[in-house]
């Protein structure tokens, strides 16, 4: 009986040394393979490789960042340098048209908190901030007109939707820059020299006040500022209300949700990224535009990338969303009714620049009017001109478009305007030749664009796409 007994416990000790020689390999494995989060913060200087989805260009890290338009990448383009013999041409003014600084993101994102959107503060940044608490202490802001009441400083944190202490260095980056090339405009006398003007939002009137104190060689000429409200994002004025400019606004919808549609890696990536970043994901939509808006939160501050239940946003999947995002702006660039659109909501801006355009050549004032606005202001403003690509389409944060007034000191003619030229500018470029009105290579000067085309543009020719002679009647009619 002990041999037997022997014999059965070495059996089962032999099964039970296989087993362990079978199975512990395996159970090692899958506990090793089990996700530690505390290593799965992501920092975005990590190039981390993914799929790449159809139709989605590589973005490195340097074209990544470059959308975010760091303050120390503002450069002077061609503003100002036209250069001609014998000074034939002045410079009678500017019209300025910039995007707001950098903002936090338009809903709430997830770790807003460990973002930080601060600066180094630098003298001029100091100096600034020296300015509006002089400002606010001595209550000299009647100047500021229906932006009395705006706060005059930004949080210190990446606030929703609010301006941060990068969009403010932009600010004054950029008019740094601008004021050398635009200085013999500004020897300001009152003020009606200097006309600026702001959507009812607090990011474009502090882009707006930054942008001026930085622009003007002395502080003490923003006393002579006239801040003037614009009720719209698209600079509308009086013409706001257009039937067809919504239908046609939903015709390019439809055709971008098909597009993305289409593509079901992009949809699945675009959920999968979409339940990381947001902390009510089912408050915001799915959209590609509205997620790169709040990736770029965590991109332009160098923050770590969020994590969401085990599962973390890598740098490959924003270069993915990123590289969608390029292919399908260059689809939406060419859509059919986008010029159409672009007209319809930039009307009554085209109007209000138009009149601006014809004070400078009849009373040689004001000297510079700045319209703060958004990237969409923009847009349709580039469209309207036909001007719009899908690089210049989609504006970076403090982006600018200029329009410089000239006049000929040569030309030899007896009508009043004839000698009035103007240049447009964006980001530093010269693309007056894409203008769609600016294309005859007969205009007395070939660099420039006469004024007289500008205002024939806008009064005669406008609706001719719509077969239509009027706004009223454009809006209205019936679209094929």
């Amino acid at each position: 009986m002990t041999s037997i007994w022997n014999m059965t416990k070495h059996r089962y000790l032999l099964c039970l040394i296989i087993w362990l020689c079978v199975w512990f390999p395996i159970l090692y494995l899958k506990i090793s393979d089990r996700p530690n989060l505390e290593k799965r913060t992501v920092h975005v200087p990590k190039v981390i490789p993914s799929h790449k989805p159809k139709h989605a260009n590589r973005i490195n890290y340097k074209k990544m960042t470059k959308i975010c338009n760091a303050p120390e990448t503002i450069a002077t383009g061609v503003e100002g340098t036209i250069g001609t013999p014998n000074n034939s041409l002045t410079l009678q003014g500017v019209l300025i048209l910039i995007r707001h600084g950098d903002r936090g993101p338009l809903t709430h994102v997830r770790n807003i908190a460990s973002v930080d959107c601060g600066v180094t503060l630098r003298s001029e940044h100091l100096e600034y901030t020296k300015f509006l608490q002089n400002l606010y202490f001595n209550q000299s802001l009647q100047f500021l007109g229906p932006f009395h009441g705006y706060p005059l400083f930004t949080a210190n944190n990446c606030s929703i939707s609010q301006l941060t202490p990068v969009g403010v260095s932009q600010m004054i980056k950029l008019g740094q820059v601008l004021r050398t090339p635009y200085s013999t405009l500004f020897n300001i006398s009152n003020s009606d020299d200097i006309i600026v003007y702001s959507t009812k939002y607090r990011r474009t009137f502090q882009s707006a006040l930054a942008f001026l104190y930085s622009i003007l060689p002395t502080a003490d000429l923003l006393s002579k500022v006239t801040f003037r409200e614009s009720d719209s994002y698209s600079y509308c004025f009086e013409h706001c209300a257009c039937q067809n400019a919504q239908r046609l606004m939903k015709k390019i919808g439809l055709t971008a949700s098909k597009r993305l549609k289409s593509h079901r890696i992009v949809v699945k990536l675009l959920k999968r990224m979409h339940n990381i970043v947001y902390t009510l994901p089912n408050s915001v939509p799915v959209d590609p535009y509205v997620l790169r808006d709040s990736v770029l939160t965590y991109v332009c501050h160098g923050a770590p990338l969020p994590c969401h239940r085990r599962d973390c946003l890598k740098l490959g999947d924003v270069q993915d969303l990123l590289g969608f995002i390029d292919w399908d702006l260059k689809q939406y660039s060419k859509h059919s009714s986008l010029r159409k659109f672009g007209l319809l909501k930039s009307y009554g801006f085209a109007l209000n620049i138009a009149m601006n355009l014809l004070k400078m050549v009849s009373e040689s004032k004001p000297k510079l009017v700045l319209y703060s606005g958004h990237d969409l202001t923009i847009q349709h403003l580039l469209l309207t001109l036909g001007i719009a690509n899908h690089d210049t389409i989609s504006p970076n944060y403090a982006s600018r478009l200029i329009f410089e007034v000239y006049k000929n000191n040569t030309a030899d003619t007896t009508y009043p305007g004839k000698d009035y030229f103007f240049r447009a500018i964006f980001n530093g470029k010269d693309v007056t030749r894409s203008v769609s009105f600016c294309n005859d290579d007969k205009s007395q000067q070939k660099r420039l664009c006469p004024i007289e085309s500008a205002i024939r543009f806008i009064h005669d020719d406008y609706f001719g796409v719509f077969n239509a002679s009027n706004y009223k009647q454009a809006c209205n009619m019936q679209l094929p």
